[in-house]
């Protein structure tokens, strides 16, 4: 039996609190989703009764229009960054051309900008169109502001496909269009998935953009949940009920993807 170190039970037990820290809140919140106003503040803690989905069946009857506004965003807005940015990437990486480096970095740079910078000029702009509180705006704006990493991130797997295969693909006569649909993303999948998990996820929890250009009607689940503190209370066990709401597509999604999304983060750990 191995020996046990002082050193490595430390770490253990420094790790397992960390993991505690990160995950209680988490878990008092979905624990709290179950509980009556009463049983949220109630000292002692009381346990939560499963059977108790009155917060989820009010939070949804009257909000579901907004759940649905969300998936909709976020799946248009993913769908649309990854279209317009693995071409782009793919084109970075294969074309050298004056300036591709320059071009690249200023692709990234742009995701630099904080989006308070960019509400008011969107606001205006979508008011112009005639887009304000529309589900089109809000794809728009946020395909737009995760483009920049979805390019930078995609062109480091998209690097990864060996340039011997492509040219003998050209040799034997496959357009660019070809290159890319039939041997750059198939090589690349499990990159390309990873980028689009986080793609959905930023997408999902965007807060700042959807309050500039909605009012009402294309309102997304973010600013529902943020509704429920007012000046006089705070409605506390909507807020646990629809906290549990806004983490599980994500983490359902993620889980769907667990395989790719390994595979993409570890590509390029090792050196050929």
């Amino acid at each position: 039996m191995p020996k046990v170190r002082a050193k490595d039970v430390g770490l253990l037990a420094a790790a397992l609190g960390f993991v505690l820290f990160a995950v209680a809140p988490i878990a008092w919140m979905a624990l709290g989703a179950f509980k009556t106003t009463a049983g949220l503040i109630s000292i002692p803690p009381v346990w939560p009764d499963f059977t108790y989905l009155d917060n989820f069946s009010q939070l949804l009857r009257e909000n579901y229009p907004f759940l649905l506004n969300s998936i909709v965003v976020t799946l248009g807005a993913t769908v649309l960054a990854m279209v317009l940015s693995i071409p782009m990437a793919f084109g970075l990486v294969n074309f050298k051309l004056r300036g591709t480096n320059a071009l690249a970095d200023w692709i990234l740079s742009t995701r630099m900008m904080p989006p308070i910078a960019a509400a008011v000029p969107l606001f205006v702009i979508f008011r112009n169109l005639g887009l304000l509180d529309n589900v089109v705006a809000l794809i728009i704006a946020y395909a737009g502001f995760n483009i920049p990493f979805a390019v930078w991130v995609s062109m480091s797997f998209l690097r990864r496909v060996p340039k011997e295969v492509l040219e003998a693909a050209r040799m034997d006569g496959c357009s660019w269009f070809q290159l890319l649909l039939r041997i750059a993303l198939p090589l690349s999948i499990s990159g390309i998935v990873t980028v689009a998990t986080f793609v959905f996820i930023f997408s999902w929890n965007e807060f700042l953009l959807a309050l500039f250009l909605t009012t009402r009607e294309a309102r997304t689940f973010p600013i529902v949940v943020s509704s429920f503190i007012s000046t006089g209370k705070v409605y506390w066990d909507l807020i646990a009920a629809a906290s549990v709401i806004q983490i599980l597509p994500p983490v359902v999604f993620t889980l769907l993807m667990q395989r790719h999304i390994v595979s993409g983060l570890t590509m390029g750990a090792v050196k050929d």
